[in-house]
C-alpha cells in the first residue's frame, strides 16, 4: 500500500504548482488500505481518476462566471466516491461558505468525470485543495454536512451509548442520491 500513498502523493505534487485557480495539497484516504486494495482495480486507474478530476476542478473554478465577479480565497475538500457500475458521487467541504455558482460548476464538471470501475463496494477518498490562492484547510480529513447529518442520525438511533459510527463506506451507500 505504500507504493499507492507514494503514487498519490507524486501525482498531487506534481500537479500542485500546475494551476492557478486551484491548488492541491493532498489525497486524503478515508478507508482502510486493506479495503482501498480490494475495491481500487489498480493504482493507475485510480491515479487517472484524480488527474481527471483534478483538471474538471480548475476548469469548473478557472470558468465560474462568478469567478469574473469575485475570487473566494478558501480551502477545503473536494470529497469523492467510487461504486461498482461506474457510478461517481462528489461532496464538496470548504472552511468557509462557497459561491452558490462556483460549488455547482464543480459539482457538475466533477461530477462529469468518468469514474474507474470500483469492486465489493464504494472507493471514498477526498483531495485537498484551496481555490484562488486560499490557505490549505487545518481540518485532517473532511466531514461535509450531509455526513454530519447523517452520521448525528444514526447515533441518535443507535440502541446503545458508545456504539460506533458507521464505517464511511457504509455511511456514503446510506445517503447516496440515485
Amino acid at each position: 500500500m505504500r507504493w499507492l500513498l507514494a503514487l498519490l502523493l507524486g501525482l498531487v505534487l506534481a500537479a500542485a504548482h500546475a494551476s492557478e485557480p486551484v491548488t492541491n495539497f493532498n489525497v486524503v484516504l478515508l478507508q482502510p488500505s486493506a479495503v482501498l486494495e480490494a475495491r481500487v482495480p489498480s493504482v493507475d486507474a485510480l491515479a487517472e481518476y484524480i488527474k481527471a478530476v483534478q483538471a474538471a476542478l480548475r476548469e469548473a473554478v478557472a470558468g465560474s462566471e462568478a469567478q469574473e465577479k469575485t475570487r473566494q480565497s478558501v480551502g477545503g475538500f473536494i470529497v469523492l466516491a467510487v461504486r461498482p457500475g461506474l457510478q461517481s458521487r462528489v461532496w464538496i467541504d470548504f472552511d468557509q461558505l462557497l459561491d452558490l455558482e462556483v460549488r455547482k460548476q464543480i459539482a457538475l464538471k466533477v461530477g462529469a468525470v468518468k469514474p474507474f470501475e470500483a469492486r465489493e463496494g464504494p472507493v471514498v477518498f477526498a483531495l485537498k485543495v484551496a481555490l484562488w490562492d486560499g490557505k490549505e484547510s487545518k481540518r485532517i480529513a473532511p466531514l461535509p454536512a450531509e455526513w454530519k447529518r447523517s452520521a448525528a442520525a444514526a447515533s441518535a438511533s443507535a440502541a446503545a451509548p458508545g456504539v460506533a459510527p458507521p464505517e464511511v463506506g457504509a455511511l456514503v451507500e446510506s445517503i447516496w442520491n440515485d
